[in-house]
């Protein structure tokens, strides 16, 4: 911590380089296991990413820079906070050489850093461009992958969660589409679904930024369509592996079809079985190549599995069964019944760690931020805040974020600065 007396600014204060990069260049994605820790570096450089943002406000009589802003509005969001009101209480009560660190504003006649007002901070993130800051956040969360160390096929997840709080002029509620990645589910890509849409023709959009070569994208039924098929095996280079439902009725009986027969009829099938919270799962999948396109007609299909779900109490005796049919550009060769069924388990990682976290530790959805692009804004912060707690090894994260409420310099220690 840098000392400072009467009215200088404190000596070795970081004075941050401006990012020359393009900001629309695609981001790298590679999945990390194990994560390397972040350090300084990469706070310096989330701070000069921050100082890229274009500034909403007048020219005139800014006093506060929108590094610092955003700055302080990510570290509080990391410690728990939950809206405008909690980042601005936070940022009154953070000690001088945290303020220093994220760049607040030396007052020359207090001789001291100063944080901005809640109403500053408050007018200053609904007015920001959502879209631009999620490229910014999730380029700096990318680029802090390494490669993994299985040598397992990345993978990303696709799925969308409406801020149920957060209602827009025309009575339509905030919807976005995020990209997760399966083994460290953290937030690679994120994107406002508008009014008079849905999550279909914006999942290209939403990829867009990432180099998707090699990757396998999964997602639910509703992007089950053959345009989204063809574009991500043909247009990006990767593969996927998509649900089967009802959206897709024919699809859905061929599917049926060709799985339908003996066990002995097909490859080894795999199976998993899970027993805890009360009850017992056995999770069984069966594959079969798809050799006739007259059967299953949907580009670049290569594969198609089902996963048959027994699920019971603890005495082992069935109660309910589920079969959920899917789809796949993998080959056999790439992909084992095994597997496949690893790639749907890992989609729900979206849902598990990053939508419930939002829901349940954030409580997003009863959030009452709604004005401008505050919610997308606050969503994107959370976002940042979840994966740099996983980057950093939390695996729980109302825990993480109770272990940086403690102590003001631990917000910064998950970033690198000890």
């Amino acid at each position: 911590m840098s000392g400072w007396k009467g009215n200088e600014a404190p000596v070795g204060r970081v004075v941050l380089p401006q990012i020359t990069a393009a900001l629309g260049a695609p981001l790298p994605f590679q999945c990390a296991m194990p994560c390397p820790p972040l350090t300084e570096d990469s706070f310096q450089d989330l701070l000069a990413r921050f100082a890229a943002v274009r500034d909403p406000r007048h020219p005139r009589g800014i006093r506060h820079h929108v590094q610092a802003i955003l700055a302080i509005a990510a570290v509080a969001v990391i410690c728990g906070a939950r809206s405008f009101a909690a980042i601005g209480e936070w940022a009154g009560d953070a000690p001088q050489w945290v303020l220093e660190v994220v760049g607040a504003r030396w007052h020359q006649l207090q001789c001291r850093f100063v944080a901005p007002h809640e109403a500053t901070l408050r007018r200053t993130i609904q007015a920001f461009d959502a879209e631009l800051l999620d490229a910014v956040i999730c380029g700096w969360i990318a680029q802090q992958g390494g490669v993994r160390a299985d040598g397992a096929r990345p993978a990303i997840a696709v799925d969308g969660k409406v801020v149920r709080g957060a209602w827009r002029p025309d009575g339509s509620q905030v919807h976005l589409l995020s990209a997760v990645s399966h083994d460290t589910a953290v937030v690679l890509a994120q994107r406002e679904i508008a009014a008079k849409t849905n999550e279909i023709p914006e999942l290209a959009p939403l990829l867009a930024g990432l180099d998707l070569t090699g990757v396998v994208v999964t997602a639910d039924a509703l992007h089950t369509q053959r345009e989204t098929a063809r574009h991500l095996v043909a247009d990006r280079g990767a593969d996927y592996v998509l649900t089967v439902k009802g959206n897709q009725p024919t699809l859905l009986g061929a599917c049926r079809r060709v799985l339908s027969g003996p066990a002995g009829d097909f490859a080894p099938e795999h199976i998993a079985f899970d027993r805890g919270h009360g009850r017992t799962e056995q999770r069984t999948t069966r594959a079969t190549p798809v050799t006739d396109q007259s059967q299953i007609s949907f580009p670049h299909a290569a594969q198609v599995f089902r996963i048959r779900r027994d699920i019971g109490g603890l005495d082992g005796q069935r109660a309910t069964k589920e079969i959920a049919h899917c789809i796949t550009s993998l080959t056999p060769e790439q992909a084992s019944p095994e597997e496949l069924a690893g790639f749907i388990r890992g989609h729900w990682q979206i849902e598990n760690r990053l939508h419930w976290v939002r829901d349940v530790v954030y409580d997003e959805d009863r959030s009452q931020v709604r004005t401008g692009a505050g919610p997308h804004v606050m969503a994107s912060l959370r976002n940042l805040a979840i994966s740099a707690l996983r980057l950093n090894g939390h695996t729980n994260i109302a825990a993480g974020i109770r272990w940086t409420a403690r102590e003001p310099s631990r917000s910064l220690e998950i970033l690198g600065m000890t």
